[in-house]
């Protein structure tokens, strides 16, 4: 049978939450997707994600030396079938973006009539479902686009699913799927709040007609009605009309439209989930300029870098071997934090060393045996005079801290002949 969502979890005996089912949502891979498509957060967070992951470059490196230049034959190799159907930017952004809507991604593996691989194409996982055996086990894929049907063998496509689904034996849990609730009951204060302002901010109210009127006199009172006062260009309009006896306006409730405290949550819900904090959606409340760094900071070391890790864990131990390159793998570049701001006050403080300065800002470092011994030594500047940490308490050596390499020379003999 085709394995599902649910295919190996009894309903009957589990699910059930204070009397209320909570399989009884069934939630579809579409459901997730129009979820992501009409949800602002959940599209915002999204794409934060898809954004961010590997935004500061990859490396290919030799797998059993990585002092050792990778093969480059095999680099071009892979950067050929890599980025065969869309470029390595966007295909990263469509492998995570399917990855956090539908907890799974999936690469089809085109090859020619040789047999040998020449591409990589993504497949949509609302067309996939699988099939199984009776434990569980992956026997072949199967692929429906509108009426046509197509199989695949399971080494013919490669997944990648970050979350295993403890209901299922070959599908990956969506994040979003914990928070369907909220996000369903966000979109329908949406709903409402947009009802709300159509029908121009005001409740319904019940027209009573002249009960002489006839059928015909009634449906074009009623047509006149709504051509005249529906919407929000209506707004404060007056109505005189034959055939209207009398107008009850139901009690107004501002209540009504008043979903932001619970759409605050639904974000906060959104953003948990996902591991985006609000401060990168924009949503700049309590964020303050000591704190915002910290979000973006914590942003990229709790959830961008276990991405990376985990996005080049599978290129490296699923698609590599799978296209034939096994001697190189990927390694997605860190990113630092160091302003160039702080970069130069630790210098200046004697926090760091000189080289330790242009290690941060990605220069190459000086050779101590040309630029003087100073380049590796903490030193403390202020002003016009600069003292190494050691001789603190000493009497002062001149050090310009932007020296060139022939100036830093002569600072050395300098200080040479001031100690003997």
């Amino acid at each position: 049978p085709l394995a599902t969502k649910s295919a190996f979890f009894d309903g009957n005996k589990f699910g059930y939450f204070g009397g209320t089912s909570l399989l009884g949502i069934r939630i579809s891979t579409d459901d997730l997707y129009l979820i992501w498509r009409n949800h602002a957060d959940v599209f915002s967070c999204v794409r934060e994600l898809a954004d961010n992951t590997a935004s500061n470059g990859y490396a290919w490196q030799n797998v059993g030396n990585h002092e050792k230049e990778a093969d480059k034959q095999q680099v071009q190799l892979a950067e050929s079938i890599l980025t065969s159907k869309l470029s390595f930017r966007k295909l990263k952004k469509r492998l995570i973006r399917d990855q956090y809507i539908s907890g799974n991604s999936y690469l089809l593996i085109q090859k020619n009539p040789s047999g040998k691989v020449i591409g990589l194409e993504p497949i949509d996982p609302r067309t996939l479902t699988a099939v199984t055996d009776i434990y569980g086990n992956l026997v072949k894929w199967v692929q429906r686009v509108n009426a046509q049907t197509q199989t695949f063998l399971p080494e013919e496509v490669i997944q990648w699913k970050q979350t295993e689904d403890p209901n299922s034996p070959v599908f990956g849990l969506s994040p979003l799927e914990p928070i369907m609730w909220e996000v369903r009951t966000d979109l329908a204060a949406v709903v409402s709040n947009y009802a709300f302002f159509e029908n121009d901010a005001q409740p319904a109210a019940q027209y009573i007609l002249d009960e002489n009127l006839e059928e015909g006199e009634v449906d074009k009172a009623i047509e006149s009605i709504q051509r005249q006062l529906k919407g929000a260009e209506n707004r404060h309009k007056s109505l005189v009309m034959k055939g209207v006896k009398e107008i009850k306006q139901l009690s107004l409730s501002q209540k009504d439209m008043e979903f932001s405290v619970l759409r605050m949550f639904t974000i906060e819900k959104v953003c948990s989930a996902l591991g985006v904090p609000k401060s990168i959606l924009n949503y700049t409340d309590k964020v303050n300029l000591s704190n915002g760094d910290n979000q973006m900071q914590k942003f990229w070391e709790g959830t961008i870098e276990p991405l990376n890790g985990d996005f080049a864990e599978f290129i490296n131990k699923s698609v590599l071997p799978a296209i034939g390159c096994q001697g190189i793998e990927i390694k997605i570049n860190e990113r630092k934090f160091d302003t160039e701001e702080s970069v130069r006050e630790d210098l200046k403080t004697g926090v760091i060393t000189i080289n330790e300065a242009r290690q941060k800002r990605g220069f190459e470092k000086y050779d101590p045996a040309d630029a003087g011994e100073f380049v590796d030594k903490p030193i403390i500047y202020a002003g016009a005079s600069a003292v190494p940490v050691t001789d603190i308490g000493v009497d002062p050596v001149m050090i310009d801290p932007v020296a060139t390499e022939e100036q830093a020379k002569a600072i050395k003999r300098i200080a040479q002949l001031a100690y003997g």
